[in-house]
């Protein structure tokens, strides 16, 4: 699997198999999107750079005598008068041959500017080892005279094999088997005959990547009960009391034991996928959680030292109660045909970084009795305790139907998402045939198809076409594809979300906000909150609204003073209006997809009969 940002070094016929085409749209040009993206880090010999220039100069001087070819080859068949007659002057046919290399070399030194690659200079080269290549006939010097002068690429390999030891992991883009031999197949070097086809493995890995993403996402929130059983295993987690200055002076408490008592608002994102086979998938996750710890020490501050006996007296234990805001990573272990997850054993860490309250115990001890208490007989009668109210919203929300219904919602315009990639394959193609080809029969096919569609440029003369309206066809069909193309990319609609998400949703005009309210944290028992549910425009004006409706349970007591049932506790979701609303989003997406998918049938046959 291919970890970014990887590392790439191109052999100068790389850049000769691409003709020197560094436009934005070229081959060589997606290397800048990919290094702009973070994906790709570029490497270059600077004997592979200066090749490179020399071949430019080359290729420039040999245009010019193309040119001046073409001028003496003209005038033998037809005089200058004539040229002079008809407009065109054979003066043009003369390039200045200084002005066009100058121009050349700087297309060529901006567009390695913007790729901004590393430099490999010839303090990395061991001529020794070189040397004894050649006598060795080792590659990529062979047992003949035509390869017995491939020294610029036995320095090109050496550096590299300098640079790029058995650690960090370069891709090689080369079409020659030797240069390859040379670089030498180690396991850090992965071997590319083409800049497709390291495109190609990067393009299949990142739809494995989203599967296994969207996978992922959709599975965790299941998880965190086991999250929430590892960290109140006193293994997983650890207190660290005391802390440090810049001097070295310590403060805070030498804790002698702890235990967790709560934990709620647990979350988890995915940072990092690790690994992908056919059956696994490793990933590293980011969790955050408020973690509630009670924590207790020996309080030697107020004991007694006695000299004679060299013992404490009068030495309490005492105990603190502290709440962090506990942030952890875990790894997880996808089994991607069970469609399930493995917790690979983690640890929590609390300390002065996570800490945001502190207070100990007996300071209010019977207010902290009482509310043990309570909550006892509470879980003893069925009901959630009200220090834990936050995690059994977040529970129930994971198995609601009202978590199940928007889903399928969000699952259904995801997947509109996607026909919209295979439309802008159509313009894509379309793109690439009315640039290359010179038939005018297809520019006037397309014109006649599609000159009803608003915004498309209608010439005034099919029959005499001008290049500005060419022009302007091909930019209708550009934009027509870039915009189809970033709906086909846009990020998906997550397969879960919690209390306090916003959610962006497009439909390709319009982006709205599916906004999930945040529970207020205080049960008090008896009680009902709402917590509101809303879907607005991007003006902000609301489209579907709803609420959550909690109750929190209430306990009655008999004559005799015995705890007995009262009210129960109870999560009600009203989202009604939210799922019309998100019906109406995928309407008009579906719409919208009609709409194109129409034009791209009519630009299929005429790509086809053409």
């Amino acid at each position: 699997m291919i970890k970014y940002p990887l590392y790439v070094t191109l052999d100068t016929n790389i850049f000769d198999a691409n003709k020197l085409d560094f436009s934005k749209e070229s081959t060589l040009g997606l290397l800048v999107n990919y290094v702009e993206a973070g994906k790709l880090k570029v490497v270059l010999s600077n004997i592979v750079i200066k090749e490179v220039e020399r071949h430019v100069i080359k290729s420039s001087d040999g245009v010019c005598a193309s040119f001046r070819e073409l001028r003496k080859q003209a005038l033998n068949r037809v005089s200058e008068g004539l040229f002079e007659q008809v407009w065109v002057k054979p003066d043009t046919l003369f390039l200045d041959k200084e002005k066009y290399r100058k121009k050349c070399l700087e297309v060529w030194k901006k567009f390695l500017n913007n790729l901004n690659p590393e430099i490999l200079d010839l303090t990395l080269i061991d001529l020794d080892s070189i040397i004894d290549d050649y006598f060795n006939y080792r590659p990529p010097f062979e047992n003949n005279d035509k390869k017995r002068k491939e020294f610029p690429d036995a320095f090109i390999a050496n550096q590299i094999r300098k640079r790029f030891g058995k650690d960090e992991i370069i891709a090689i883009i080369s079409n020659d088997n030797g240069f390859k031999q040379a670089c030498g197949r180690s396991e850090n070097h992965i071997f590319f005959s083409s800049l497709g086809e390291l495109y190609n493995v990067m393009n299949s890995q990142e739809k494995e990547y989203r599967k296994v993403l969207q996978k992922i996402k959709s599975l965790i929130s299941g998880y965190y009960s086991e999250i929430r059983d590892a960290i109140k295993n006193e293994g997983c987690v650890e207190v660290h009391g005391l802390s440090y200055d810049k001097d070295g002076i310590e403060s805070g408490f030498n804790y002698i034991d702890s235990e967790v008592t709560s934990i709620k608002n647990i979350s988890c994102y995915v940072r990092t996928i690790d690994e992908i086979t056919d059956e696994i998938a490793l990933a590293t996750l980011v969790c955050t959680a408020d973690v509630e710890v009670e924590c207790s020490y020996e309080d030697y501050d107020n004991a007694a030292w006695d000299s004679e006996t060299k013992n404490f007296y009068f030495l309490e234990t005492r105990i603190n109660v502290e709440r962090h805001l506990a942030k952890f990573g875990i790894r997880v272990e996808l089994d991607r045909s069970e469609s399930n997850l493995r917790i690979i054993p983690f640890k929590v860490i609390l300390n002065g970084d996570t800490l945001y309250e502190r207070f100990e115990v007996g300071e209010d001890e019977e207010f902290y009795d009482e509310m043990d208490i309570i909550n006892q007989d509470r879980e003893d009668l069925g009901l959630c305790s009200l220090d834990k109210y936050a995690d059994y919203l977040e529970d129930d929300l994971v198995d609601s139907s009202f978590m199940k219904d928007i889903v399928e919602k969000f699952e259904k315009i995801n997947e509109l998402y996607q026909e919209y990639e295979n439309i802008a394959a159509v313009y894509d193609e379309l793109l690439s045939v009315i640039k290359d080809t010179e038939s005018k029969d297809i520019m006037k096919q397309l014109i006649l198809n599609l000159k009803n569609i608003t915004e498309f440029p209608v010439p005034s003369d099919i029959n005499n076409i001008t290049a500005q309206e060419k022009d302007e066809i091909i930019y209708w069909v550009d934009q027509s594809y870039e915009r189809l193309y970033k709906l086909s990319g846009q990020k998906g609609l997550p397969d879960n979300f919690k209390y306090g998400d916003i959610i962006e949703i497009q439909n390709g005009l319009e982006k709205y906000q599916f906004n999930i309210g945040e529970f207020s944290g205080i049960a008090v028992a008896g009680d009902q909150e709402d917590i509101d549910l809303s879907i607005k425009d991007q003006n902000g004006k609301i489209i579907g609204k709803g609420h959550i409706s909690l109750t929190v349970g209430n306990i009655d007591f008999d004559e005799d003073g015995c705890a007995s049932n009262g009210i129960d506790d109870s999560i009600e979701y009203y989202y009604e209006d939210i799922v019309k609303a998100l019906e109406n989003i995928a309407e008009v997406i579906e719409q919208d997809i009609k709409k194109e998918g129409d034009i791209a049938g009519k630009i299929e046959k005429i790509i086809t009969t053409e």
